[in-house]
This record gives C-alpha cells, sequence and structure tokens, in this order.
C-alpha cells in the first residue's frame, strides 16, 4: 500500500449513460444457475430507469492544482462481498459512451464466462490530455507528464486503494496520446503499471526517439516484477496513412526481442486496411492473454479441492500477485465431481466454496442438494433459506423448502 493520498474534497454523482446497452449491466447466470428472474425484476429496475454503469468521484490534486473527475465502476457483488479486486485504469475516461464503457463491458463479460477476474475499473478525465500525456513539450507549453505521473503515483492510486477493495495488481489502458503515457510511466517508475494495453504510442520520429531512449536503461536492466504490454497499430486511421507510425512499432518490437528483458511480456498486433478513425485497443484480446490459464482446464484430473487451490497458486506466482480461486472454477468442478460419483470431494470443494464466497447462491443451491440426496434435510433446508435470502424470488429454492417443511411436519 502507498502512502496516504493528498486529498481536500471529492465529490460522488452517480454515473449514467442512457445509450449503453443492456450487457454492461445485465449480470450473466453462471452454468448451472438456479434463478430464471426476469432481468429487470432481479435489478430492482423499473420502467424509465436510466442505464447505470458506474459513479462520478471528484478529486482534488495538489500536484496537478486542479480537481480531477473519476468515474468508477464496481464489481457484480462487491457491496455484498469482502473481495479484493484488481484495478483497471482507463485513460480518456471522460469518453464514457466510449473507452469507459467498453472497458466496463469487455471487464464484465469475460470475468462473467470465466476467462479473467472481476476488477474495479476507474476512468480518469482528461483536462489537458497532450500537456498531461505526452513526453514531447509543445510550442509555447512544456509538457507536465511527470507532475501527471506523480499525480498517479502520489495521489490517485492511493485514493482508489483508500477508497476501495484493491489487490495489488494495476493495470493501464492507454489510449491516444494515454499510450505515451504509459511507456513513459514505465520508463520512468517500473512497477506502477502491472500490465498496459496501449495503442500505438509512436506518433512522430520525436516521440519515437524520445521514448526508446527513455526505456533504454529498464530494457536493459528488466523488471523486477511480471509486465505485460500490449500494443495495437493500424497503418491507417480512417483516409489517414499511419505507415511511419507502423514502423516504429515494429522498430521497438525487434528491440524489445534483440533485448529480451527479464519479467517484460511484449505482443503487438499489426491492423492492416484498418477504417476506423479511431482504432480498437482490441482490450479483451489483451486481458485474454494477460490472464491465460485463469479459466480452469477442462482435461486437469481433479480429486478434491486442493488440486485446485494448488493450480491457482501455481498461477499466482506467475502473475505476481494473489489470485483468488475463481467461484465458477469451483462451482464447475463440485457439478463434475458430483455427476461422476464423487460426492464426498463435491461437498468439500462446494464447503471451500462457501468458505470463500458465502454469499454463493450456486454454492447454497449445489450444497443443499447434495444434502438432500444424502438424506441430511436440516442442512438441506439451511442452504435452501440461504438461497431466498441472496436471491429472494428463486422459486426452486422455495419449491424445495415448502417439501421438506411438509415432510418434517409428518
Amino acid at each position: 500500500m502507498q502512502a496516504e493520498p493528498t486529498v481536500h474534497s471529492h465529490k460522488e454523482a452517480v454515473l449514467m449513460s442512457p445509450g449503453l446497452f443492456c450487457g454492461v449491466l445485465l449480470a450473466t447466470l453462471m452454468v448451472g444457475s438456479p434463478s430464471a428472474a426476469s432481468p429487470m425484476a432481479s435489478q430492482g429496475a423499473r420502467d424509465g430507469d436510466p442505464v447505470l454503469i458506474g459513479t462520478y468521484r471528484e478529486l482534488h490534486s495538489e500536484v496537478l492544482d486542479e480537481g480531477r473527475l473519476l468515474l468508477v465502476s464496481l464489481p457484480t457483488g462487491y457491496e455484498g462481498s469482502s473481495a479484493s479486486y484488481p484495478v483497471l485504469f482507463v485513460l480518456y475516461g471522460d469518453d464514457v459512451r466510449g473507452y469507459f464503457a467498453e472497458a466496463v463491458h469487455t471487464v464484465g463479460r469475460l470475468s462473467e464466462e470465466g476467462s479473467i477476474p472481476q476488477m474495479v475499473v476507474v476512468g480518469v478525465a482528461n483536462v489537458d490530455r497532450y500537456r498531461d500525456l505526452s513526453p514531447i513539450d509543445r510550442p509555447g507549453q512544456p509538457s507536465g507528464i511527470e507532475r501527471f505521473l506523480r499525480f498517479f503515483a502520489e495521489e490517485l492510486m492511493p485514493y482508489v486503494e483508500t477508497q476501495y477493495r484493491t489487490k495489488d495488481l494495476r493495470l493501464l489502458v492507454g489510449p491516444q496520446a494515454g499510450a505515451e503515457f504509459g511507456l513513459y510511466a514505465l520508463s520512468r517508475s517500473p512497477g506502477l503499471f502491472d500490465a498496459m494495453i496501449l495503442s500505438n504510442p509512436f506518433r512522430s520520429t520525436a516521440v519515437h526517439e524520445f521514448l526508446l531512449t527513455a526505456l533504454g536503461e529498464q530494457l536493459s536492466e528488466g523488471f523486477v516484477t511480471p509486465t505485460f504490454i500490449q500494443i495495437t497499430c493500424t497503418d491507417t486511421e480512417g483516409l489517414v496513412a499511419r505507415t511511419a507510425e507502423v514502423e516504429y512499432a515494429r522498430d521497438f518490437q525487434k528491440t524489445v526481442g534483440r533485448m529480451s528483458p527479464h519479467n517484460l511480456s511484449l505482443v503487438v498486433h499489426y491492423l492492416e486496411h484498418n477504417q476506423d478513425f479511431i482504432p480498437s485497443l482490441r482490450l479483451g484480446e489483451g486481458l485474454r492473454e494477460l490472464f491465460r490459464g485463469y479459466r480452469f482446464p477442462d482435461d486437469r484430473n481433479v480429486r478434491g479441492f486442493a488440486d485446485i487451490a494448488d493450480y491457482y497458486a501455481a498461477l499466482s506466482e506467475r502473475l505476481g500477485f494473489d489470485l483468488d480461486i475463481p467461484e465458477r472454477a469451483l462451482v464447475l468442478k463440485a457439478d463434475e465431481l458430483s455427476q461422476s460419483g464423487a460426492g464426498d470431494a463435491a461437498m468439500e470443494v462446494l464447503e471451500n466454496l462457501l468458505r470463500l464466497y458465502p454469499a454463493s447462491a450456486d454454492g447454497h443451491w449445489r450444497l443443499a442438494n447434495l444434502c438432500r440426496e444424502r438424506g441430511d434435510s436440516s442442512a438441506a433446508l439451511e442452504h435452501y433459506r440461504r438461497c431466498l435470502e441472496i436471491i429472494p424470488n428463486m422459486r426452486p429454492a422455495r419449491e424445495w423448502i415448502d417439501r421438506l417443511e411438509t415432510e418434517e411436519r409428518r
């Protein structure tokens, strides 16, 4: 944890974006989920309500001598859990319908399918993007990138880490000039970000030369902790050719390949014949690659909870941070064990699931069914009732409660 932030005040407001599609908000039920409630009812929504994807927070910065608007989206179930989460920082966060909404949606979709962990998403609004994000001076105006880096390290990150439950894993999404900031941060404060997903940071000869020079020492020394970078560059943006920028990116990739810095993983995507004025960052691909192996392998033999715990301990070692065992992995492996006749092992997995995720309706539902099948009606009723506390309109749990209570009264 870093030092306490220099914060004098903050303001909070609900962040609304009525034009976003519902996939950003509606949680997808797990395979075998016991609930089939209507989406609007399960979300407490009413006709005409705004679509919400986060909260505005206002942070006053001593370093920048100005207020900075933040946009924060918390994981589904955040309020009902004690878990902590990686943080994804999104530059150009004031583009609510664009970069911020894409990040919220992508993280939500990939975490729901079990490919990545849930995350806190923090958008950082622009004030003067080239002043803050580019290392190159503009005519009559020097670069303020060093101050912006200090703002991130000394104020923004500590603020987020004291306001929310976070893990020691920080990711940066750097579109446009934000990509320059990403590589600059890597050169000045290696380890500040564990992963970066960037557009092409080499928009000019001056920027290319500056960043290569700035990164020279780090590339030769390597990095203390695992660091992942994905860069996406295109040969055109709309009708504008970006041939030189692509060549600069290729040069950077060759330099990294030749120096082979310890603990650095670099992925570069080259997009040909791009039609978009603002090309995609391929955020989903970057997150999948970073968390490769997060989804528990289908062909891996599991005899009990220890096999699952050992797998994620090894993955935590590779990623360089403490990784929670995903709820989905435990649910699916418990199902497999139960279906194969290994009821004791399935029960052990589910008991550990509820130890880690006490508010898991899937865990309580499955454990209730196992207890009922074993003739332990009292334990089954306890877990069915817990299901109703979590999902009040969960009809299958209500039906089993009524049936078991009737049997007890006979």
